[in-house]
C-alpha cells in the first residue's frame, strides 16, 4: 500500500538545526591543511595497523587448531577457517580497541584543556 503525500509545509532543515551550526564553541574556522593530512595518515596507519594484527591473529588461529572430533571433512574445514577467522578479527578488534584509546585519550584532554581556558 503506498504512503500518501504529506500535505503540510515542510520542516527547513537549516532553520530546524541552525542553533548548532552558530554557536560559538563550535567556531574553530577552516580546516587547515596540515590537520587534514596529518588524520588521513593517522588513519591510514590504523588500516595497515588492523590488517597487520588479523593476518597474524589469522595465522595464529591457523597454527593453533582447536580439539574437536570432526564428523565429515566438510565440517573440518569449516571449522578450522571460522577458527582463524575468529582469531584474525579479534586480534584487529584488540589492536584498533588499544590504538583508538591511545589517540583519543591525548584528544579529549587537549579538548578539556581548551574548553578550561575558554571559560
Amino acid at each position: 500500500m503506498p504512503k500518501r503525500a504529506r500535505t503540510g509545509p515542510v520542516p527547513d532543515v537549516f532553520e530546524t538545526f541552525a542553533h548548532r551550526v552558530d554557536e560559538e564553541e563550535h567556531a574553530s574556522g577552516p580546516l587547515e591543511v596540515g590537520q587534514v593530512a596529518r588524520g588521513a595518515g593517522v588513519s591510514l596507519g590504523l588500516m595497515v595497523l588492523t590488517a597487520v594484527a588479523f593476518v597474524l591473529g589469522f595465522w595464529t588461529g591457523t597454527q593453533n587448531e582447536p580439539d574437536l572430533a570432526y564428523d565429515h571433512l566438510v565440517w573440518e574445514g569449516i571449522i578450522k577457517v571460522g577458527f582463524a577467522l575468529l582469531c584474525g578479527l579479534l586480534a584487529a578488534a584488540v589492536v584498533l580497541a588499544l590504538a583508538t584509546v591511545a589517540i583519543g585519550v591525548p584528544w579529549v584532554r587537549r579538548q578539556r584543556e581548551r574548553r578550561r581556558r575558554r571559560g
